[in-house]
């Protein structure tokens, strides 16, 4: 085999590698495990259980969505990402809305039910109710996908945002920036993760031995402090995205930003954090629910 092959061969294996572990696939992976992790026995085994109702139709979409073979086992890990799979399904379309959560541009925090529907906050106090009591099992199993996805997605600070720039997509990243990820929500949802170079179960180790937070018991009005947790990173100075001025923050400017050179290493910290955090506080749902 040639160099010439040999490069190219290489540089393929690359891309698969990190497009198989975008946040929308590895974040969500991770949180859903490391709450699975800090599960009773009784209650991993009742997930795996309820693993079993989902349609063949639903295992086969979740497995081309996340390119594996159709008849790959699914784990509570990987269905933590059905809620992206469906999202275009025309069944699922009035949850395209609950990923994520629009303020005004005049907010200074998140409080309590600061959005009456369709909205992150809602939906994690929905699915988790609907944990709890509901009977059938493929219903079941449908709230616990939802509510663990959930979780993934309160964390990541750009899904408490604003409408008007889509939640950062719309905010591009300059070529200076050295970055391959064209937009801050795309660095938020991918770079900050795959940058660090961990395999999923590298992920999983580091993590756990990295756990730093206390948690308390769960009531549904933490959802809007987790929320504003998210907030606050997204409008900080050093975040980039939000620039204050008469009281409102505004994009910054023709909406784009160049990175500073250490912006993945005041960062990486964060998403990891927040990812420790999402796992600890879908486990107390898990248990309060299950």
């Amino acid at each position: 085999m040639n160099a010439i092959n040999k490069l190219l061969i290489f540089i393929f294996l690359s891309f698969i590698s990190l497009s198989s572990f975008a946040l929308g696939q590895l974040g969500h992976q991770v949180v859903c495990d490391l709450a699975y992790n800090e599960l009773p026995q009784n209650q991993q085994q009742q997930i795996s259980q309820l693993l079993t109702a989902m349609p063949k139709a639903h295992r086969i979409k979740l497995n081309r969505y996340m390119n594996q073979d159709d008849d790959a086992a699914i784990t509570f890990a990987k269905s933590c990402v059905w809620a992206d799979a469906i999202k275009k399904q025309a069944d699922y379309k009035q949850f395209e809305k609950w990923h994520f959560m629009n303020v005004p541009r005049t907010a200074q925090n998140i409080t309590t039910n600061a959005c009456k529907k369709d909205c992150i906050g809602q939906a994690v106090n929905i699915h988790q109710q609907q944990v709890s009591t509901a009977q059938d099992p493929w219903q079941k199993l449908q709230a616990l996908m939802f509510l663990g996805h959930w979780l993934g997605d309160i964390h990541q600070p750009l899904h408490v945002s604003y409408a008007n720039d889509w939640g950062g997509n719309k905010i591009k990243i300059t070529k200076r920036s050295n970055v391959r990820c064209e937009t801050l929500h795309w660095y938020w949802d991918d770079c900050v993760l795959s940058r660090q170079a961990r395999s999923f179960e590298q992920w999983i180790s580091h993590l756990s031995s990295n756990k730093s937070v206390t948690t308390t018991q769960w009531r549904p009005e933490h959802v809007w402090q987790w929320a504003d947790e998210s907030y606050q990173i997204v409008t900080s100075a050093d975040f980039k995205y939000c620039v204050k001025q008469d009281g409102s923050c505004r994009s910054p400017r023709d909406n784009k930003v160049t990175l500073p050179a250490d912006y993945q290493a005041q960062f990486a910290p964060v998403i990891n954090q927040r990812m420790i955090l999402a796992g600890q506080r879908l486990a107390q749902l898990l248990k309060q629910s299950m």
